[in-house]
């Protein structure tokens, strides 16, 4: 038995007890044979998944990532179910002391980082930002001190808590870059002159400290100091070469209609290519997609982009992907680009997300442009309805066995109104 009157208290904790409890009375389900090797039902895998999606974004759980806290709890499950004593214990004291040891105490540290572009008077506040010239504080100033000229004139001063260092860096960027574009919108629109983009081009600088107590770390980079020089002449890129011509003659290959879409297209993905922002990747890539696989104005797009983006990989014979990541990075777009704020959203996963989404998309754009040099296309609706006539269909097919049946429910209907028509579903009318 665990001793409840211990000082171990998190917010939530009563609360996540229970739903610890919960996945434990899954866990004393007779199960099938099928799923006896892997200790739960689907119901309580299900239990398992969501308890482990409360904990991930909660601040004394974050310092474990969802894969270990996954594992944890499966662990909790079997030992809970095979017991070394050979006696189930009691399911609230083994459920808080499962989550009890798995929780620690938040980090809590004051950032600062390095701004560059911009000067503001000692001990400006905007927003949840304090900005600091390192000529007034010599204790900051040291810090930065090898960097030598290179080191920030500004410094954005902001508190950040988290469970693992990458989390706290991850958080104070995010307050230092709203803080300044608080500061860039009063700037665009705060003088009775004109002001120039020049003049806004001010940000972080990627240079930074970080206190916790009265100690000053050494100052370092959260990113690259500068870009890296590419030398594509040696022997060892001539692969790399060679696909690039080729990339490039299906490009140069695509009919006037298409290329305009696929120009597009390239647009976006560059915005993209040249952010480490989530925020930005993730909608910039599906409006990508959306340049070359959506011809006409629909309000249902995700399962278009969806199935068709699976369906262009079939096309040229490359074989069947999971459209699964596709329908998740749809999801968070929808959210960005409607402005829906996104809390629960952890910065590493939604940043995997969008690394994903960037080679997933290079890879339909690259497939695209193979179909259309193979099909002599005209138009993006005549490759649109290719696939709709075909591809498309075994898409849905599999989509519907495993799960994704609202996805090939709204492709469905976003193909409705031309049916109405009486025209086919994607037919060539662009």
């Amino acid at each position: 038995m665990v001793d409840e009157s211990n000082d171990v208290s998190y917010p939530e904790r009563a609360a996540l007890i229970a739903d610890m409890r919960g996945l434990l009375k899954a866990a004393r389900r007779p199960l099938t044979d099928e799923w006896k090797p892997f200790d739960l039902d689907p119901e309580g895998w299900r239990v398992l998944d969501n308890l482990a999606d409360r904990l991930v974004h909660h601040r004394h759980f974050e310092h474990l990532a969802r894969k270990e806290l996954r594992s944890a709890l499966h662990d909790a499950v079997r030992r809970y179910k095979d017991p070394p004593t050979g006696q189930r214990p009691d399911s609230k004291a083994f459920a808080a002391a499962t989550l009890d040891g798995l929780a620690q105490q938040p980090m809590q540290r004051t950032f600062y980082l390095g701004v560059q572009h911009l000067t503001l008077p000692h001990g400006t506040i905007v927003g949840d930002a304090r900005f600091l010239p390192l000529i007034e504080d010599d204790v900051l100033a040291q810090s930065f001190a090898w960097f030598r000229d290179a080191a920030p004139e500004l410094v954005c001063e902001v508190e950040a808590i988290g469970g693992t260092d990458a989390l706290l860096l991850q958080r104070a960027r995010k307050t230092a870059e709203r803080a300044l574009a608080l500061a860039r919108q009063q700037m665009l629109f705060g003088f009775m002159a004109k002001i120039y983009l020049d003049q806004v081009m001010f940000g972080l600088d990627g240079k930074y400290t970080w206190r916790a107590g009265a100690d000053l770390a050494r100052a370092g980079w959260w990113r690259d100091p500068a870009p890296l020089p590419m030398d594509l002449t040696g022997p060892r890129t001539s692969e790399w070469r060679a696909k690039l011509d080729h990339l490039s003659a299906d490009y140069l290959a695509v009919s006037p209609g298409i290329r305009e879409r696929v120009d597009v297209c390239l647009e976006w993905l560059d915005v993209a290519a040249r952010s480490d922002r989530w925020p930005i990747i993730i909608p910039a890539i599906f409006s990508a997609m959306e340049a070359i696989l959506v011809p006409a104005r629909s309000g249902l797009k995700a399962g278009v982009v969806t199935v068709r983006t699976a369906a262009v990989h079939l096309a040229v014979g490359q074989g069947f992907f999971d459209p699964g990541n596709a329908v998740d990075g749809y999801t968070l777009r929808n959210d960005l680009v409607h402005g829906s704020p996104t809390p629960d959203v952890l910065d590493e996963e939604a940043t995997d997300l969008a690394e994903f989404t960037r080679l997933w998309a290079f890879d339909v754009l690259r497939d695209y442009l193979t179909l259309a040099k193979d099909m002599g296309a005209g138009t993006v609706a005549g490759i649109a309805a290719h696939l709709d006539r075909g591809p498309c269909n075994d898409v849905c097919s599999w989509l519907d066995e495993h799960g994704g049946s609202s996805v090939v429910a709204e492709y469905r209907e976003s193909l409705a109104p031309k049916d109405r028509r009486g025209g086919s579903p994607g037919a060539d009318t662009e």
